[in-house]
């Protein structure tokens, strides 16, 4: 009984490893064993539990619900075991799995992912950039940065940051078109959107609230495009000023419509609920915290 429950922890623990490396390659070499080995073991564990934990995939690993389970279940435990076995390896390193929209990521955040990889050279970074809702789990990440709603309640989420949005343009473009004094004349004008808000909502302090939900001449899904055709007198761009203060300092763009006030987009931090958090994650969580200020700070 007791050989049978050893076997057992023993393969849970290749699971969790196989799950957080995100493949049976790499697993196999940070594990040093073959990768028939790895695939052999894992069958094993499904056969003592009578379950499938593992959808197989030529691209990548996607865990039943089960597996899922399974996971949550016993991922602090292992990373315990881990420590209790190698003392020695309670340091930084190995590879970190993040999750970022595209636009936060190349606008606001890659300075402050090198500054992590330069400060703990044994951190591999590996970041999924993708503007759509992925399951975090299935894709072994270790922490997301999300803006607006969150995707997985089971998940531990802390505000990173708050992205104020506003409508800007070339002076040029502006210049070109007759005077715009009121949101209900954007119908008149090219309008660039950009993912995630297609749909504006603009606020006046005396006047209230609009809703505007006219099609656009130009739809993207990176803001960094959407800036260069703004610039370009492209139209009317909604977006975050705080992705384009150097525009808006250089004269490059200017505020339109400035008294009325786009929406404001919470930008959250999720990693899995655990008792025991991997060093490395923690260290990521706690460097990111103590930037956050710095990086949503008006300049």
């Amino acid at each position: 009984m007791a050989e049978h429950a050893g076997t057992q922890i023993a393969l849970i623990h290749l699971f969790v490893h196989l799950v957080n490396a995100g493949s049976y390659t790499q697993v196999a070499a940070d594990l040093n064993m073959p990768v028939a080995s790895v695939s052999r073991k894992i069958a094993k564990l499904e056969a003592l539990l009578n379950t499938q934990l593992l959808m197989r995939s030529t691209r990548r690993l996607r865990l039943t619900e089960e597996g899922g389970v399974l996971f949550e279940r016993y991922q602090g435990v292992i990373a315990q075991l881990d420590e209790l076995s190698h003392p020695s390896r309670a340091k930084p390193e190995g590879t970190l799995r993040l999750a970022t929209p595209i636009s936060i990521t190349s606008m606001l955040l890659i300075e402050a992912f090198t500054e992590f990889g330069q400060l703990y050279p044994d951190i591999d970074l590996h970041i999924s950039q993708n503007n759509q809702t992925i399951d975090l789990i299935d894709e072994g990440v270790d922490v997301a940065i999300v803006g607006g709603a969150q995707p997985d309640s089971s998940w531990i989420s802390k505000l990173f940051g708050v992205l104020h949005y506003g409508l800007v343009a070339s002076p040029e473009y502006m210049a070109s078109k007759p005077e715009l004094t009121a949101p209900e004349q954007l119908d008149d004008y090219d309008l660039i959107k950009v993912w995630p808000l297609f749909n504006w909502i603009l606020t006046h302090k005396e006047q209230g609230e609009y809703y505007h939900e006219q099609s656009s001449k130009l739809t993207l899904s990176d803001i960094y495009g959407a800036i260069r055709a703004a610039k370009a007198g492209g139209g009317i761009l909604y977006g975050p000023l705080k992705f384009v203060e150097p525009e808006l300092k250089s004269g490059e763009l200017v505020q339109v419509l400035p008294q009325w006030k786009g929406e404001t987009r919470r930008i959250s931090m999720l990693y899995h609920q655990r008792s025991h958090q991997p060093l490395k994650v923690q260290l990521f969580i706690d460097f990111m915290l103590s930037k956050a200020e710095h990086i949503f700070a008006n300049r």
